[in-house]
């Protein structure tokens, strides 16, 4: 069996601020060893349990989504990582052939509280995603984009939010529990040596799921989808004046964005380019 892993950074063990998961904090570095570290314990499970290929796709946008340590990653996987992918930017590795997605070191949607860092795509711009009017995380994104697939979602890890949020979207989810949160930028942690194990076991269990056809693909969103996103600061100019030539987009009020995508694919570079689109002349998405 194939398998996608998703990994991200803001729900990785042992981190809780935002300093924790930017160039500039005194832990980046070592932080990205541990995003590596869990990376490879749900790589590991996913092996123990029959997975014939592991593909990890990076999530994180820092460093033009290149935050994993490839000297240290798991050798029996392969990795997606850099900007401009062809399709959705961080699901260009998901595709029909994979068996189950497992979402290592994921966030609470925008506006949780108290989620650890949570956001939806971009925290600088954004302050909540809608999709049919329902406010939405990333991982909820990728259950959407897995079900278009056939593909269902088998692990979340992060802390107690964000489980709670994909558990009410994917019911029997395997979920790991790596922090709880006490704000957004604190929680009570468990060590991440630790912690790895808890992962390498709740991927094993979401894998053998999988092959044996206990988990189901996320199904019954109303398509086309109806997506909003509500901007932290009113639309710049340069996004004003692009969206003069992308009709795709209406803006509602000074911070309300509307717009429909026929798939997942399209919806999230639709979302995404709301976070860049502000330099005018910027129209690809």
């Amino acid at each position: 069996m194939k398998v996608f892993l998703s990994v991200d950074m803001e729900g990785i063990s042992g981190l809780v601020r935002w300093a924790d998961v930017v160039r500039d904090g005194m832990d980046y570095q070592l932080n990205r060893t541990f995003m590596t570290l869990d990376a490879n314990a749900a790589i590991e499970g996913a092996f123990d349990a029959g997975a014939t290929e592991v593909v990890v796709e990076e999530n994180h946008g820092v460093e033009d989504l290149c935050d994993l340590r490839l000297d240290e990653i798991d050798p029996r996987c392969r990795v997606v990582r850099g900007a401009g992918r062809p399709t959705a930017t961080c699901m260009a590795g998901l595709d029909a052939d994979c068996g189950v997605i497992l979402l290592v070191g994921h966030h609470a949607r925008a506006g949780s509280f108290p989620g650890i860092m949570a956001h939806t795509i971009s925290y600088g711009a954004f302050s909540a995603v809608r999709i049919g009017g329902r406010d939405i995380g990333e991982g909820e994104l990728f259950a959407i984009r897995g079900g278009e697939l056939g593909v269902p979602v088998g692990l979340v890890t992060g802390d107690q939010v964000v489980i709670e949020q994909m558990r009410a979207r994917v019911p029997g989810i395997e979920a790991v529990e790596v922090k709880r949160a006490l704000a957004r930028q604190s929680g009570d942690v468990i060590p991440p040596a630790r912690a790895r194990v808890a992962i390498r076991e709740g991927a094993r269990q979401a894998v053998a799921r999988a092959r044996a056809g206990e988990l189901e693909p996320h199904l019954g969103e109303p398509v086309p989808y109806e997506i909003e996103v509500e901007l932290r600061a009113p639309a710049s100019a340069g996004l004003r004046a692009n969206f003069e030539r992308l009709e795709e987009f209406e803006l509602v009020d000074d911070r309300i964005v509307r717009t429909t995508a026929p798939d997942m694919d399209l919806a999230f570079r639709r979302i995404a380019y709301l976070g860049y689109g502000g330099t005018e002349g910027v129209v690809r998405y």
